[in-house]
């Protein structure tokens, strides 16, 4: 249950064999995930858009015990127990991490049960990527837990039917990753050196949909340079990658929540390298040169938000 080979990012922290009646379980962490930068390039015929986006993770990370209780085969819908410390986060099969779990069983003819406890520590709904992430930890559980040998292109195969930001967890090693197409198409960087990352996350609800239609009806254009930033991120250095933190949504979702461009004019005012909407929104993250500037910065952050959290970038 080795998880190098599957996946360097999603960390298994205690695989555990089974020894008697034990029930064998697995501990793993699912990290958040920034875009450095984020391009929209075409509209699909399907009516999604093609981006190009470098993401990154971040030390901040959710925590999944799967434990497997053997006994006699159950109904799929009873299979997989899922317990979650945020009760505001449904546990049936609207959560990622229960679909996942069920297809895996399903799939593989599994019978038993399946328990999975959820801790929260990413915020939902924030551009972060955590229900993603829950889903490719999930994938990468169960592929341990029962040694299924199902390698990495292939869970990112099962992984895109969830969500075109599963694959990216699913096969990052460095943590630094190229996503193209609906976030399918993955091509690995070179991480730049760890950074502290000062992490803002407004109390608004942002509809994703929302904010791609406007961004259809919108004359403002940002243009990210996601070439230029991959260059700039093989010099090693942060003051000339955060020259290339751009997002071309965030002209849009900072015209519908203006408490975004707030947040991003004083992640600058304190000092960061760079400041930039992630994702869709409404996260915005600040890059800072040292532990002690970003701490000051979370400080002086938390009198405007609640949700402020101070974080490395990294695997």
């Amino acid at each position: 249950m080795h998880h190098s080979s599957q996946n360097a990012n999603s960390k298994i922290l205690n695989p555990r064999p089974q020894v008697g009646g034990f029930c064998p379980s697995i501990t793993i962490c699912a990290p958040a995930k920034i875009n450095l930068a984020l391009d929209i390039v075409g509209k699909r015929a399907d009516g999604y858009h093609d981006l190009r986006t470098v993401m990154q993770t971040l030390t901040l990370h959710d925590t999944l015990v799967i434990e497997y209780c053997d006994g006699s085969p159950a109904p799929s819908a009873q299979s997989v127990c899922l317990t979650c410390d945020n009760p505001m986060l449904p546990t049936d099969e609207r959560n990622l991490v229960t679909r996942a779990a069920i297809y895996i069983m399903d799939k593989f003819s599994i019978s038993g049960k399946i328990c999975i406890h959820l801790k929260k520590q990413i915020p939902t709904a924030a551009g972060l990527g955590g229900g993603s992430s829950d889903c490719a930890a999930t994938l990468i559980g169960m592929n341990a837990l029962f040694s299924l040998g199902i390698p990495p292109h292939k869970l990112a195969e099962i992984g895109v039917s969830f969500g075109a930001d599963v694959p990216f967890f699913l096969t990052t090693t460095t943590g630094t990753t190229l996503a193209e197409g609906i976030g399918d198409i993955i091509t690995p960087l070179t991480s730049p050196p760890p950074c502290w990352i000062v992490l803002a996350c407004p109390d608004i609800a942002v509809s994703t949909a929302d904010v791609f239609s406007q961004y259809v009806a919108t004359d403002v254009r940002i243009q990210p340079d996601i070439p230029g930033l991959i260059q700039a991120i093989t010099t090693q250095n942060w003051a000339k990658i955060a020259n290339y933190t751009k997002n071309a949504l965030s002209s849009v979702t900072e015209l519908m929540h203006p408490i975004i461009t707030e947040i991003i004019q004083k992640m600058h005012t304190l000092g960061a390298y760079s400041a930039c909407m992630s994702g869709s929104g409404p996260s915005v993250f600040g890059i800072f040169d040292s532990y002690d500037h970003a701490l000051k910065a979370q400080q002086q952050m938390k009198n405007i938000l609640f949700n402020v959290f101070l974080t490395r970038t990294g695997v």
